[in-house]
């Protein structure tokens, strides 16, 4: 059976790997240098937030960027496996900075 193949705009690619590690940069400076206004009242909240981030941003790099691109190199090729995988970690980010918010931290804002 052949697998089934799917294009993403390389764009979309570029930006949520942006988004993904601004957000994560922004989670590491809170540790990096503290600021009064953005306490870290959950530990395992915010390392769970710092796990998802890097999760998803080093399956982004490391696995989907490495993919053929279409002849006019605006789309790159997923299959479906990667792309489940890829809403698997993008569903378990917004959980965790879900929880974040909950705990007064919100990258949304910042």
């Amino acid at each position: 059976m052949k697998k089934q193949k799917y294009g993403m705009p390389v764009e979309s690619l570029l930006k949520g790997i942006e988004v993904t590690r601004k957000d994560l940069d922004f989670l590491c400076s809170l540790i990096e240098a503290p600021d009064e206004e953005f306490p870290i009242p959950d530990a395992v909240d915010y390392s769970y937030a710092i796990v998802a981030l890097t999760s998803q941003l080093t399956y982004m790099v490391d696995n989907i960027a490495q993919n053929e691109l279409s002849e006019d190199e605006e789309l790159i090729t997923i299959t479906q496996k990667e792309l489940y995988k890829l809403t698997e970690l993008s569903d378990k980010v917004e959980e965790a900075l879900g929880r974040l918010r909950a705990c007064g931290i919100s990258v949304k804002s910042n």
